[in-house]
């Protein structure tokens, strides 16, 4: 149920089923693979970061929490977490950033130089 406008203090949190749906890989089918819908971007040589989107349509910047533990993010919307491991690149970086918008959490990782690979 949606709340009325300027309403924020009683607007419902998007339920588990939805955040897992927009959080949550997709199943594979047998005929094709699912597409990925986490994108890592290389923002390397522009900006020094790498850029992980997730969807997460409906969440609410008030509402949402990140941790990083280890090889894992824990995303937190409203009373709803889930655990996400890392991309084996991102998990030699370290979170420098985040910013949700449009429906787009966007996380930023700057490598970390002890175990990142020498360049040549």
């Amino acid at each position: 149920v949606d709340a009325p406008p300027g309403d924020d203090a009683r607007r419902a949190p998007a339920g588990l089923a939805a955040l897992a749906g927009a959080v949550g890989a997709p199943g594979a089918r047998p005929d094709r693979p699912a597409p990925d819908p986490w994108t890592v971007e290389d923002r390397l040589a522009e900006d020094g970061v790498l850029l992980w989107r997730l969807p997460l349509p409906g969440a609410a910047r008030d509402g949402l929490g990140l941790v990083r533990r280890g090889d894992e993010l824990i995303v937190t919307v409203g009373p709803f977490h889930r655990v996400l491991p890392l991309p084996s690149a991102l998990r030699r970086c370290t979170v420098s950033g985040a910013g949700l918008r449009d429906g787009w959490l966007q996380v930023r990782f700057t490598p970390d130089p002890d175990l990142w690979p020498k360049r040549l």
